[in-house]
């Protein structure tokens, strides 16, 4: 850490993710970035065709104009920076296919990607610089997320939002090259700006987007300010007034955020989604799919379906029976199992409005039970 800074748990982060080369990184780990990098790519693409909220933030990112530093992809459009990374974001997180992090409870790429190839862009940085940041974002994002969950999800807080803002922070920190000191700073400023809640999984699920795409352009801010000289509190996490405090009422662990630094990556630790739904749907999916082909079934064989999941899976997608709207048909459990009986899969093209009003889609939805598993609960 340059000067007299204070040892804190920031501090033994941005220290060992400025010391960081592309060749420090593990050739397994720098493959995941690529792979994730290429999952990320194709759900932006999707997400711009079917988002209706990428849609309005492509149109803002125009409509404010100012320096042409970054594109949007897809749309072609440059724009500064934090804008195509809010873009970008609000995109490829439009269809609940983007990757995720069990321990952590959160989606990394679609806050940490948009950030880091903006600020990449703009800075014309190579692509190894840029893997580089996806690694670095993704750890910073994950360790932190795991350090305050599950105590953070239970209190209402969406950690892809919280914890995206620290990721996108360090991945651009990363990119442009900041001293461990900066590197800390901007990490800070990131914290500082941590925001995302649960509800709107009740209501009005299409405005999810808005938080990673939020935390995306509060990361190439973070870091564009602390290379400009601006500081921010080292003691972000452990600080009297700091984040492990508001984010958890102090259940956290410091092991989880600072422990095994090169030796833990934790994007290794992330998924590839099948379908475009929550995961709290996929194995109920799976299993459906299953006995579709074992007993050469469909829904209009099927009377009820009951399905036995955990707590938190029932909040998120065991509430909505029929939905009326593509947002929230990737919420809704019951109409995805029906889907699932008629099709033999779930995609993107199941969520039309025809299919959402189908007579007997919505019978099989309507039939399904979910009951609370004590069983699952412990193994979640």
């Amino acid at each position: 850490m340059e000067g007299n800074a204070a040892n804190t748990l920031l501090t033994q982060l941005a220290d060992f993710y400025a010391s960081l080369c592309p060749g420090d990184i593990p050739e397994n780990v720098l493959e995941k970035a690529r792979r994730v990098l290429m999952d990320f790519l194709c759900e932006t693409a999707a997400g711009f065709h079917e988002g209706e909220l990428a849609s309005i933030s492509i149109d803002y990112a125009r409509e404010t104009g100012g320096r042409e530093e970054a594109t949007i992809l897809c749309d072609g459009s440059k724009v500064p920076a934090p804008w195509a990374a809010l873009a970008m974001g609000i995109m490829a997180h439009s269809i609940e296919l983007d990757d995720g992090h069990r321990w952590g409870t959160s989606h990394p790429a679609v806050a940490v990607i948009p950030a880091v190839l903006a600020m990449g862009e703009k800075t014309n940085s190579s692509f190894p610089e840029i893997l580089k940041g996806i690694v670095i974002g993704y750890d910073a994002m994950l360790r932190a997320a795991r350090s305050i969950n599950p105590s953070h999800l239970k209190r209402g807080f969406h950690s892809t939002g919280t914890c995206g803002s620290i990721g996108a922070a360090a991945g651009c920190a990363s990119i442009l090259g900041l001293g461990s000191e900066k590197f800390a700073y901007a990490i800070s400023m990131g914290g500082l700006q941590s925001a995302g809640l649960q509800e709107m999984l009740h209501d009005h699920p299409g405005i999810k987007p808005l938080q990673p795409g939020k935390s995306a352009l509060a990361g190439v801010l973070s870091a564009e300010f602390a290379s400009r000289g601006a500081k921010s509190p080292r003691t972000l996490f452990e600080g009297e007034h700091g984040w492990f405090k508001a984010m958890c009422a102090g259940e956290y662990s410091e092991k989880a955020l600072t422990g095994d630094l090169g030796k833990r990556w934790e994007i290794l630790l992330t998924y590839t989604k099948l379908y475009p739904t929550c995961r709290h749907c996929h194995a109920a999916i799976d299993l459906v799919r299953e006995a579709r082909k074992v007993l050469e079934c469909t829904e209009r064989d099927v009377d009820s379906i009951h399905v036995k999941t955990y707590r938190l899976g029932i909040v998120e997608v065991g509430k909505i029976f029929l939905p009326s709207t593509f947002e929230e048909a990737m919420f809704s459990m019951p109409f995805s199992l029906a889907v699932a009986l008629r099709k033999g899969n779930v995609t993107l093209q199941d969520y039309t409005p025809e299919l959402l009003a189908d007579k007997e889609l919505r019978r099989v939805a309507s039939s399904v039970t979910i009951e609370e598993d004590e069983g699952m609960n412990a193994l979640y």
